[in-house]
């Protein structure tokens, strides 16, 4: 199957460079952490890196909902500079969007951090560790604009070239940091900070290539009331992926602050070093499933479903087989592999560990259909799946926490997602790819 200019083995191919840095991280950065700042400060770093799982849809939908419209205008067009004035206003709007979450999340983290709860570390330290992380994050949000815009145009191995250079300057100064001036807050910093920096970058070269040098006084032209008026489809789009982000806070990334809350730090530790050598699995989609969203999209368009199918066909099955071998790897070696992440100071259960790999394998595999769902469009029936997912598992989770623990709310949340998100998001993608199928014939 040709696709044009390759671009999802571009895609996929030049990810393999944030993706493997992000491995190098959990092989170093993670042991080094334990040894250095010990266990507790540790799961307080962890759970600060979590902080952009937490902000719920930091850019409202705007970027995601920017895809299937700058899509539409490249194949047009075959350029985006008629789109300048409303792509600047959005960026415009980014930013007043990024200080509200910094303002919102000051106070949410504050009542957080000091409600109280089972821990043993002072409220002040995870309030400032977190407010850190917070403040960090949201300077990326305004530029995060671009690496949507330039998905859209199937250049998205762009952004992913100056993500990957992010990640090595990050690796490099959290070694530097942690043998040098092993400090919680200094940690933070060389961890997000470079990748923010490398967005910031991109998003001011693609700037300057792809929509032509500035034009003075163009970004004070526009009133905030005129850039809602300009991108109203973007924003009936974008309405769809904060129910999304809302259902994935609800559903998954509150998952550590719940269990820091009723369990405490070292129970988060536990976590995120059990799953650490399984966030790598997902790279073989992850690495090409976002490059298929333009894609799937100019193929509908081109009404070659046939090529859709075969290519949801062919990642989908081989995928799934490349998971359930290198999960049962990692299950296999799991004693030396542990022994040595978690520099001898936790244990961690095999039972533990086959769950958490059913879970990543089911969401690896709803990346996949999701992206297939995007570019077709079907945004309203994912978001009622996705609610009811998030909104059942809550329950389980929490249930299940505060009666078996950790091990009990790992094995709730893989079948609970299984049953609620997995299996109606796949029978969704399928049910609409026969109707495509149908209307071709």
């Amino acid at each position: 199957m040709a696709l044009r200019h390759s671009s999802i083995l571009k895609f996929g191919l030049t990810n393999l460079l944030p993706r493997s840095i992000a491995i190098l991280i959990t092989l170093i950065v993670t042991p080094l952490a334990i040894s250095r700042l010990g266990v507790l400060e540790y799961g307080l770093w962890a759970l600060a890196t979590l902080i952009p799982n937490l902000v719920t849809a930091p850019d409202l939908g705007i970027a995601n909902g920017v895809v299937n419209e700058v899509a539409r205008t490249h194949q047009r067009d075959g350029h985006l500079r008629s789109e300048r004035r409303r792509l600047l206003g959005l960026k415009k709007l980014l930013g007043f969007i990024a200080v509200f979450w910094l303002a919102l999340g000051a106070v949410g983290l504050a009542w957080y951090a000091f409600a109280g709860g089972a821990d043993d570390v002072a409220p002040l330290k995870v309030y400032l560790a977190l407010l850190l992380a917070l403040t960090i994050y949201v300077i990326g949000i305004p530029p995060s604009l671009w690496n949507k815009v330039q998905l859209a145009q199937e250049r998205g191995h762009e952004y992913l070239a100056w993500e990957g250079a992010g990640k090595v300057a990050s690796l490099v100064a959290s070694v530097l940091v942690l043998l040098l001036v092993p400090n919680l807050y200094l940690l933070i910093i060389a961890t997000m900070l470079p990748v923010v920096v490398a967005s910031l970058l991109n998003g001011w070269r693609y700037q300057r290539s792809a929509l032509g040098p500035p034009v003075a006084g163009e970004g004070r032209q526009q009133s905030i009331r005129l850039i809602f008026q300009e991108n109203r489809a973007v924003f009936q789009a974008g309405k769809f992926f904060v129910i999304f982000q809302i259902a994935f806070l609800v559903g998954t990334a509150m998952d550590p602050f719940i269990i820091k809350h009723l369990l405490g730090t070292r129970d988060v530790a536990y976590l995120t070093l059990a799953r650490r050598p399984f966030e790598a699995l997902p790279l073989v989609v992850t690495l090409f499933s976002t490059a298929l969203w333009p894609v799937f999209y100019r193929l509908n368009a081109a009404n070659q479903v046939g090529q859709i199918r075969r290519l949801l066909l062919r990642i989908g099955s081989g995928s799934a087989g490349l998971l359930a071998v290198l999960s049962g790897i990692i299950i296999l070696f799991a004693e030396p592999l542990y022994r040595y992440l978690g520099s001898g100071a936790v244990d961690i259960r095999v039972s533990d560990l086959v769950w958490i790999a059913l879970y990543i394998a089911s969401t690896t595999i709803v990346i996949v259909c999701n992206n297939y769902l995007n570019a077709m469009h079907l945004l309203r029936k994912q978001a009622f799946v996705q609610v009811t997912a998030a909104v059942i598992g809550i329950i389980c989770k929490v249930i299940s926490l505060r009666v078996g623990g950790l091990s009990a709310y790992l094995a709730t949340a893989s079948l609970v997602f299984i049953l609620t998100a997995l299996l109606p998001t796949l029978g969704l993608t399928l049910q609409h790819l026969r109707l495509r199928q149908q209307q071709a014939a």
